[in-house]
């Protein structure tokens, strides 16, 4: 099957390039597929467009609604098929490899070389990055998925002392919010934002090598493990606090809660920040951050990706190291990743302008680099292919809308991910 679709995407892109070579543009284009289009991701973007505007590149930024990204990608396959390539996408992770496979994907590879990207990147990036050796993608950010975000305001009001650091600390909290009428967790609008609480709680009960072997290995003992079920068990916990309104609304709707001092807290990766900016609070100071509990030390990445395909003509793959080399700069890694809410993915950029939790962050990743305790992001495609997440988010999704046992998640997580895995 595999085969088929690769002949089929194949012949697309044969298509798209016939096209592109006999309508040769204007001025050198790329088109960015991707799913940013929240109030601060669409400005992040905006330093991108702006950026290459002055090289004499035009950007047009096909974003697809969608915070999770199965819009965009259920869109850019058809617009593969259709023969219209994009001349980048937002592509991630071990997906990356995937499309690799296909035949389809271009490289930045002079580029990488003049700008010393070995050098500039972690070696966890380093292997992302690359297909057969090839720098087929650029990253833009590094986000960092184990963030708790609380109101200072509401802390006082319900007499919470500090941000817990431990399950305990916060199953405390979350008690003390409750009973001062509190909304103690916006949260859990759809099963994306769910697998995005369970992957910091999955961290904090088994720490990064058992993180590593449930949802990198896939191993079937670890995901049908005394661990995983008392994993699912606080999840449980988790979802009794959170608001019952929620379902359906938005991350972004969630952060504004907790700013606007209508729920306690949110369980969220850092891009949330970009929301706090956007409403003109201060991430640290207006809403407090801090590792979700039990996860000190550790840093479960996330790190977004723009993947090349191959381009009929000059111009095209002209635009396409232009932006490579404009993502991979110095000044355009501080200027988005300051209004996305991110850290940048190139290694040692000035953090001085950056907020403090942005500064906690870079800090923790480097810590963590070094004590290997770094573990990529399963919620947002980070560790396993679309298949296996969406057996993931299937049992998540069934766990948390229902009154299904933790050992029966823990059972059913094991044998959907075997099965996801055997269809590979």
């Amino acid at each position: 099957m595999r085969h088929f679709r690769i002949k089929h995407l194949a012949g697309a892109v044969a298509l798209s390039c016939a096209f592109v070579a006999g309508n040769v543009m204007a001025e050198p284009t790329v088109s960015v597929l991707n799913w940013w289009t929240s109030g601060s991701e669409s400005k992040a973007m905006g330093v991108l467009q702006e950026m290459l505007g002055k090289e004499g590149i035009k950007m047009v930024n096909d974003a697809v609604a969608g915070g999770g990204g199965a819009n965009a990608r259920t869109i850019l396959k058809s617009r593969i098929v259709s023969g219209n390539v994009p001349g980048a996408a937002q592509i991630k992770g071990v997906s990356i490899q995937q499309w690799g496979r296909t035949g389809l994907l271009g490289n930045v590879n002079a580029v990488a070389e003049s700008q010393h990207w070995n050098k500039l990147l972690d070696p966890v990036f380093l292997k992302l990055l690359k297909y057969n050796g090839n720098y087929v993608a650029v990253p833009f950010d590094n986000h960092r998925v184990n963030w708790m975000w609380m109101n200072p305001e509401l802390m006082k009001k319900a007499g919470v002392a500090h941000m817990p650091t431990t399950w305990d600390e916060l199953v405390s909290a979350l008690k003390k919010f409750k009973a001062a009428g509190i909304t103690p967790i916006a949260g859990g609008g759809n099963t994306w934002q769910v697998a995005t609480e369970f992957g910091p709680v999955v961290l904090a009960t088994g720490g990064p090598k058992f993180y590593d072997d449930a949802f990198v290995k896939l191993d079937t003992k670890a995901l049908n493990s005394p661990t995983m079920i008392k994993a699912f068990k606080r999840l449980r916990v988790l979802q009794k606090y959170t608001d019952p309104n929620g379902v359906g609304r938005s991350w972004n709707h969630d952060t504004a809660m907790v700013a606007n001092g209508q729920a306690a807290m949110q369980f969220m990766g850092d891009w949330a920040e970009g929301t706090l900016m956007v409403m003109h609070k201060t991430p640290g100071k207006d809403v407090l951050c801090a590792p979700f509990p039990g996860t000190n030390g550790s840093f479960i990445y996330n790190v977004d990706t723009m993947v090349f395909f191959k381009q009929g003509n000059a111009e095209a793959r002209k635009a396409q190291d232009a932006m490579a080399k404009t993502v991979m700069s110095e000044k355009f890694q501080i200027l988005f990743n300051k209004v996305k809410g991110s850290i940048p993915a190139r290694l040692h950029t000035p953090m001085s302008s950056f907020n403090s939790c942005a500064q906690t962050s870079a800090k923790d990743f480097a810590q963590a680099s070094k004590n290997h305790a770094l573990v990529p992001s399963m919620s947002q495609n980070m560790s396993t292919y679309n298949a296996t997440t969406g057996a993931i988010f299937d049992v998540l999704g069934q766990f948390y809308n229902s009154n299904m046992s933790a050992q029966t998640a823990a059972d059913q997580l094991a044998k959907q991910v075997a099965v996801a895995k055997s269809q590979l």
